[in-house]
């Protein structure tokens, strides 16, 4: 459970400038209240500067799975599957494994958006079988066939299908398209750069 901020009624919760309560905005994504320099207005309503920065550039600390990835991927060589012990893995990785990797098969499960199995998954990896007694995992190679078939079943989808995915390529293209440029990210960051320090400098 997070620590509850308590802020001030006056004060801008980025710069500390005090200003009448009604010329402070409450930012959509953390609650807290910024004066007009500090927020960005848009058609999803108000954000501050540091929530607007975590938007765009979310931090993606690398995974220390994608070691095991990047095994996988390299070392594997032309093979169609390999069994890896947690020893192997964990010196692949660097680190010991967690508890729940050696007691739930569920942890190892093929599941899009995790970032252990993200790490296997992304290479064209897939875990086939776990032996959590003998703490050993068994990894298949993601087949040839399989997407060929997928993209024989794509190409003889009906009309109804092709305008489905043709609309999904659209909205994605448009989200692309809607993304900010790295210029104005930059100006965005060095904005809130210069407001922190600012604050810093406060007495």
């Amino acid at each position: 459970m997070g620590r509850k901020i308590i802020q001030a009624s006056n004060i801008c919760a980025l710069c500390q400038g005090k200003y009448p309560s009604s010329a402070l905005y409450t930012c959509g994504r953390c609650g807290l209240r910024y004066c007009g320099n500090c927020v960005l207005f848009g058609d999803g309503g108000v954000i501050c500067l540091r929530c607007a920065v975590k938007r765009v550039t979310p931090r993606t600390r690398e995974s220390k799975y994608m070691k095991l990835g990047q095994f996988l991927a390299r070392r594997a060589g032309g093979l169609s599957e390999i069994t890896l012990s947690f020893h192997q893995i964990e010196e692949i990785i660097g680190e010991r494994l967690p508890e729940s990797a050696r007691t739930r098969k569920t942890w190892w499960s093929n599941i899009r958006g995790r970032m252990p199995s993200e790490a296997w998954l992304t290479v064209g990896w897939a875990v086939k079988e776990v032996d959590l007694k003998g703490k050993m995992v068994r990894f298949i190679r993601e087949t040839e066939p399989k997407k060929e078939a997928k993209r024989k079943t794509t190409e003889e989808a009906g009309p109804e299908f092709k305008a489905l995915a043709f609309k999904a390529r659209a909205t994605e293209i448009t989200l692309r398209k809607k993304r900010p440029s790295k210029t104005k990210l930059a100006m965005l960051q060095a904005r809130l750069k210069n407001i922190e320090r600012q604050r810093r400098g406060r007495p």
